[in-house]
């Protein structure tokens, strides 16, 4: 069965551009018909390359001529103007899937406008998409399923701190219940601010990169994301966002009848491997990342909406999960507080082939 063609425009071309990427791969599911954005010389050109109208108002978009907006622009919480526009298209019965990440209340303003016009809104919080975050939190579920966790220890930029509580609670199952309390600061004078408490029940230890350069603020992150779920059994890690899924099953020695660590056992436990690879060896390039992972990622969630949209089934389960995602990350912002201005230099990154001995320096 062919699937119905949904009329999309997506509004705004920074991060936009991947949404543009990710609806273009899905041909048999959207047709591109504009851009809506502020009428730059950027702007111009991405609606030139696509071959689609460039909108700069609400009040232009061809009526009934539009199925689902894509807003990519920042909302409200962070300074910007993006939850005033998706109450607008939802307002003309317009479909929308928007951008992390939103307040607790524009959230519930969206899905009352949403309901009052008989449309779908959604957050897309985007990195549970990302290709090795899918392969994390399905292999946290079946390990969840045979274990029960004991720990996470995650770390994050504070710019992707809702992903990051998303991310958490679709690999438990679950936000609540939450508690969070800032840790002692000390004068260490690192890049981290740490917080403990519980997501979903388990014990949690958050470090976040609460840093940002006002005048470059899309860079000098140290990390994306990065997490270690620990069970009975042993510890599922996301080495980074884009990186490799490890899995460390628990150590354990049987003790002789004497009570002596038996270190000659040949049990199942000891037959292990100390760690196994979930999924491909090689990761990608910044390069792959930007031009496939991404645009892949945000295909996952087109293809969601676009599911959404053709069911009858309502989203009231999702909207509580997402309106306790807000109040979860909203609690862990106001830990953290401002964040701490950040004025450096353009980092150098360092490829791994400089840390690599001669191969005759190495030990036989």
């Amino acid at each position: 069965m062919t699937a119905v063609r949904l009329r999309v425009i997506v509004c705004g071309v920074t991060f936009g551009q991947v949404y543009l990427r990710g609806a273009a791969g899905l041909p048999e599911h959207f047709e591109l018909v504009g851009i809506l954005a502020r009428g730059s010389a950027h702007a111009r050109d991405c609606a030139a390359r696509h071959g689609v109208p460039l909108y700069t108002g609400v009040d232009q978009l061809p009526p009934r001529g539009v199925d689902l907006a894509c807003v990519v622009v920042r909302a409200g919480v962070v300074g910007g103007v993006g939850t005033e526009l998706a109450l607008a298209l939802l307002a003309r019965g317009i479909h929308v899937l928007q951008e992390h990440p939103l307040h607790h209340d524009e959230v519930t303003a969206c899905l009352r406008a949403a309901r009052e016009t008989g449309c779908r809104y959604r957050i897309n919080s985007f990195y549970p998409d990302v290709a090795p975050v899918v392969r994390f939190i399905d292999a946290a579920r079946r390990a969840l399923a045979l274990r029960e966790a004991v720990y996470l220890d995650a770390a994050c930029s504070v710019h992707v701190l809702y992903p990051l509580v998303d991310m958490l609670g679709q690999a438990l199952g679950a936000l609540r219940p939450w508690s969070f309390a800032l840790q002692p600061a000390g004068d260490h004078g690192g890049p981290f601010t740490c917080i403990g408490g519980r997501i979903g029940g388990v014990p949690l230890t958050l470090r976040v990169q609460n840093q940002l350069d006002p005048a470059d603020p899309d860079n000098h992150t140290q990390l994306l994301h990065r997490i270690a779920l620990g069970t009975t059994g042993g510890t599922l890690t996301l080495s980074d966002t884009h990186g490799h899924v490890l899995w460390h099953p628990r150590m354990h020695l049987e003790r002789r009848d004497d009570g002596v660590l038996d270190l000659a056992a040949e049990d199942a436990a000891v037959a292990l491997p100390v760690g196994s690879l979930l999924g491909p060896a090689e990761t990608p390039t910044f390069g792959a990342v930007f031009r496939e992972l991404w645009p892949r990622a945000i295909a996952r969630a087109l293809l969601r909406m676009h599911a959404a949209i053709g069911s009858d089934s309502g989203d009231a389960a999702l909207n509580q999960y997402t309106l306790a995602s807000c109040k979860a990350w909203q609690e862990l912002g106001a830990l953290l507080g401002p964040t701490r201005p950040l004025a450096a230099e353009a980092p150098r990154p360092l490829p791994a082939e400089a840390l690599l001995a001669d191969a005759d320096g190495l030990p036989a």
